[in-house]
């Protein structure tokens, strides 16, 4: 048994020229709503999946421990995703793993929460939390392009409490799911492909972040390599495509996913 949900933990303003990158205004602004100070809605579009033994969230949004830190992008609408995973019929002590594709803070913010010390602490006290070896080590000595979007009391706290596991490479996670890295928006971002009843699936994070960029060359200026982000995405489209995936988005506000 396999079975998903998509938790809607939020939106936030993304400047349309950072968001598509070398794509012109005049023609990303034409698929996708941008107001007069040229801000666009971005989701925040988590995943909760279960199997007959896990209980797994995939990605954690941005979290509200640093609020006074991101007024530039503005967050609204934002929903404990705890409480989501309750509505659900779970409570945070019965998640089982946590995927993280990749640390930057609008990925992971809700990772961690603070306690009545107002101390942060692992979100999902007796989870097991999924990141690949290469995004750590990219965290812990990043170039002067990425610095700023890591916050380490998304994570730190997490690799403290011993609940950190590492993805070395591509890997089978369970037996309907896998994980698979690309490299380009940063190094080491997972990419997760589920297989229901239903059909084949596939979160790929910042590898596709809206419907817009299933185009190979509709990239963002947050890739910290262009290049390698559109070898990487068409890597990664080539065996959608083939294998049928519905790819879920993470970051567009109006298309939730899109079958290939």
């Amino acid at each position: 048994m396999i079975k998903f949900h998509i938790i809607e933990s939020g939106y936030f303003l993304g400047d349309g020229g950072v968001m598509f990158g070398p794509v012109p205004k005049k023609y990303w602004s034409a698929k996708y709503k941008v107001d007069e100070k040229n801000m666009c809605v971005m989701a925040l579009r988590c995943l909760f999946i279960e199997t007959d033994k896990r209980r797994i969230l995939v990605d954690a949004g941005i979290g509200d421990k640093h609020n006074s830190r991101l007024k530039f992008f503005q967050p609204f609408n934002q929903k404990d995703i705890a409480g989501e995973i309750r509505k659900i019929g779970y409570a945070p002590e019965e998640v089982t793993d946590v995927i993280i594709t990749h640390l930057h803070f609008d990925h992971c913010g809700g990772c961690t929460v603070f306690n009545s010390n107002k101390e942060a602490v692992p979100a999902y006290p007796n989870a097991t939390y999924h990141l690949s070896l290469a995004q750590w080590k990219n965290y812990r000595n990043p170039s002067l392009f990425e610095k700023g979007s890591f916050f380490p009391d998304n994570i730190e706290p997490v690799y403290d409490a011993g609940q950190l596991q590492f993805v070395l490479e591509d890997m089978q996670f369970d037996e309907h799911i896998r994980l698979e890295l690309y490299d380009g928006h940063t190094p080491g971002q997972i990419a997760v492909l589920f297989d229901t009843e239903e059909g084949n699936y596939a979160f790929p994070g910042d590898v596709v972040p809206t419907s817009l960029n299933l185009s190979l060359s509709w990239l963002s200026a947050y890739d910290n390599s262009v290049v390698i982000a559109m070898e990487e995405k068409k890597r990664f489209m080539d065996k959608a495509i083939k294998d049928k995936r519905t790819l879920i988005f993470y970051h567009d506000a109006y298309t939730v996913s899109s079958k290939l």
